[in-house]
């Protein structure tokens, strides 16, 4: 043999034989498969699932919180069921007791498959940000627009109940009632621990903080009951820092508002 050819026998392969290698690989054409199998699985669980698993939309805020657990659902698809579909395949071949393959080519020195992880997880990582952005932006245009005419509500969390005061109304209570279709603005502090404030169905949770009052708003779009609950851990009886309230017509709002004492505004 000559040593032209031995050369040519030593060449190691290039970047694109090397990830053609990786993608012909038994294992990773079955994990693949696998990987398919599991993503159409969470499609489907957003689709069909999810929304009904999630609380009963009873706002504005909580409608948006739906679209965008679903819409990340569907974009985290291909990346968890890649991830289930290597860990079942990895599973399955230990309880067969099969012996492990040897190992394949490095994925650090692999520069096609390195391009390909880092431009698709930088696309995830953009969409998610810009999302985020619009949001905000759309939620601060909202509530700029609907100040003047929003209910406003003062929440101070303390250990361990909710006290809810409408200043325009003169009233303070334990329950938190509002009119339908008539925007909100919350005014969220603590009076001693951190706390967070969370009406499930209104699809709002924020942090109530001792010296910093936060701002949120929705717009209530249901009637029925609600749920109000402390997601931050605050103490002893955290669990039982729990109270209830209703969406109700305006008509029935300001009959309440009446009979707490208050004046309707």
């Amino acid at each position: 043999m000559s040593n032209h050819d031995h050369d040519e026998e030593q060449l190691p392969p290039t970047p694109g034989e090397r990830f053609t290698k990786v993608l012909k690989g038994k294992d990773v054409q079955q994990a693949f498969a696998l990987g398919i199998f599991f993503t159409l699985v969470f499609v489907v669980l957003g689709w069909k699932f999810y929304p009904k698993w999630m609380p009963t939309i009873m706002s504005t805020d909580m409608k948006s919180n739906e679209a965008l657990m679903v819409a990340f659902t569907y974009i985290s698809a291909p990346i968890c069921g890649l991830v289930l579909g290597m860990a079942a395949y990895t599973f399955l071949q230990r309880q067969r007791g099969d012996t492990p393959p040897e190992d394949g080519p490095g994925i650090r020195t692999n520069g096609p498959m390195v391009i390909v992880w880092t431009v698709v997880t930088s696309l995830f990582a953009l969409l998610a940000i810009i999302w985020g952005i619009v949001e905000l932006n759309v939620g601060s245009e909202a509530a700029a627009a609907e100040a003047k005419t929003a209910l406003v509500v003062n929440v101070t969390g303390s250990q361990w109940v909710w006290t809810f005061e409408y200043p325009a109304q003169g009233i303070e209570t334990n329950e938190l009632n509002l009119p339908i279709d008539r925007p909100v603005i919350f005014n969220v502090i603590s009076a001693d621990v951190n706390h967070s404030f969370w009406p499930v169905q209104l699809g709002v949770k924020v942090d109530a903080n001792r010296l910093e009052t936060t701002v949120v708003h929705t717009t209530p779009t249901r009637l029925g009951p609600i749920d109000v609950k402390c997601a931050e851990l605050c103490g002893l009886y955290h669990a039982y820092m729990e109270t209830g309230g209703n969406i109700m017509t305006t008509t029935n709002f300001d009959n309440w508002v009446t009979a707490q004492g208050g004046h309707n505004a």
